[in-house]
């Protein structure tokens, strides 16, 4: 049973945050952003625009989840599948998307055969949807484009960059996007509890998507990416008009569960991850599990 808190609203963004009863223990996981932070070189360039090979050399289990943005190699990508690399694993290919459609060759001091920074995560829904439901790298292009021009619609002033306008995470490194961020980042960064294990979020009064992981530990490593995901798409999504926001918990849980009970459509991705997608009228519904532990890491809803 998931327990919501009373909404919290920054702007026009709105967070309810979720806990869940404990269930079988799970593994202590690195997440993408604190494993490349301690190591280089774990996610290579192949040349394929769709495939990357990946390797843990850790003693933990690696978690990375779909949307995670990696910069750097020939363009930047974002991963296309949440999916779990266990340690020492050695090099296993992993399917991506290009989130920068111009560039594919080395930038800067960036190198070319690896990709060296995940600090963030892609925001829209629309994005999202175009990974893991359509999977289809047109739409994904089309998403990044979308994306940038509600940006620069929102900040009044140009959300790409110069040096190579297609790239969505140079977008999100501008200054004029970080400080639109932070603005957000200062009044729901420190509320989640120790014991919040997810977060639903409504932009405009309307429910937007929401992320919910096994454990609160898992959710506080990659807190901050989905607070500055969120936070991006509500930036483009401001209206000139405030909207009253979303307060009502009981149509939140319902949302929550709608498409709990749909056929699920399942996918096997060696070694060891197990991907569930459901489709209710207007929700997508991923579970991600680790197949080891027989046990949902990772549950994520999209509204439609």
């Amino acid at each position: 049973m998931k327990t919501l808190t009373q909404p919290t609203t920054a702007y026009n963004l709105t967070a309810w945050f979720v806990s869940v009863p404990p269930g079988k223990e799970i593994p202590d996981y690195t997440v993408l952003e604190e494993a490349m932070e301690n190591q280089t070189g774990l996610l290579h360039e192949t040349g394929d625009v769709n495939e990357l090979l990946i390797e843990n050399p850790g003693d933990h289990d690696l978690f990375i989840q779909a949307g995670d943005i990696v910069k750097g190699g020939r363009q930047d990508r974002t991963l296309g599948v949440d999916f779990i690399v266990p340690a020492k694993s050695g090099k296993v290919p992993v399917p991506v998307f290009c989130v920068e459609a111009a560039r594919w060759h080395k930038r800067r001091s960036e190198s070319d055969v690896y990709f060296s920074k995940c600090s963030d995560f892609t925001s829209s829904k629309k994005l999202r949807a175009a990974l893991r439901e359509a999977k289809n790298q047109s739409m994904v292009w089309a998403s990044v484009a979308e994306e940038q021009t509600k940006l620069s619609a929102a900040m009044g002033s140009d959300a790409t960059c110069a040096e190579s306008p297609s790239s969505l995470q140079l977008s999100y490194e501008k200054k004029e996007t970080v400080s639109a961020v932070e603005d957000y980042l200062t009044g729901l960064e420190s509320l989640p509890s120790a014991e919040t294990a997810g977060v639903v979020w409504a932009i405009n009064g309307k429910l937007s998507h929401a992320d919910i992981y096994a454990s609160p530990v898992l959710f506080r490593k990659v807190w901050r990416k989905l607070l500055r995901a969120a936070a991006l798409e509500a930036i483009g999504e401001r209206t000139a008009k405030p909207v009253e926001p979303l307060r009502d918990i009981a149509e939140v849980s319902a949302w929550l569960e709608e498409a709990a009970a749909a056929a699920a459509e399942d996918e096997n991705l060696p070694p060891r991850t197990r991907l569930s997608t459901r489709r209710a009228k207007a929700q997508l519904r991923f579970e991600t599990r680790d197949t080891v532990i027989d046990e949902p890491i990772h549950l994520s809803i999209l509204a439609q």
